[in-house]
């Protein structure tokens, strides 16, 4: 009997994890399309020369914290968003993004 409660217990944070993951995806995707699809494309494809193409595993190789620097402090032509975007936004971003690939 104890051992259907854990079982049942650990399904349940499973699936609030998965749910909470796909909701940073989401809202990592609304703020993708405002205010980075300008430059690196709606598919993440990269649209000007130089930009990393994140359908090609340019971001999904990179840890997620190197990922984060770069969108807060900017890198090359690439602005900073520090003061624009939240931490969350950030994260959530980070996210949206590793599902390029």
């Amino acid at each position: 009997m104890n051992k259907k409660i854990i079982v049942i217990i650990f399904v349940m944070f499973q699936v609030s994890a998965l749910e909470a993951v796909e909701n940073d995806v989401l809202k990592g995707r609304d703020v993708f399309m405002q205010k980075c699809m300008g430059c690196h494309g709606e598919a993440g494809e990269g649209k000007l020369t130089g930009q990393p193409n994140f359908k090609e595993g340019d971001a999904f190789f990179k840890s997620e914290s190197v990922l984060i620097d770069i969108i807060r402090e900017g890198k090359g032509v690439m602005p900073s968003f520090n003061g624009l975007l939240s931490d969350e936004e950030i994260r959530n971003v980070v996210v949206y993004i590793k599902t390029f690939l």
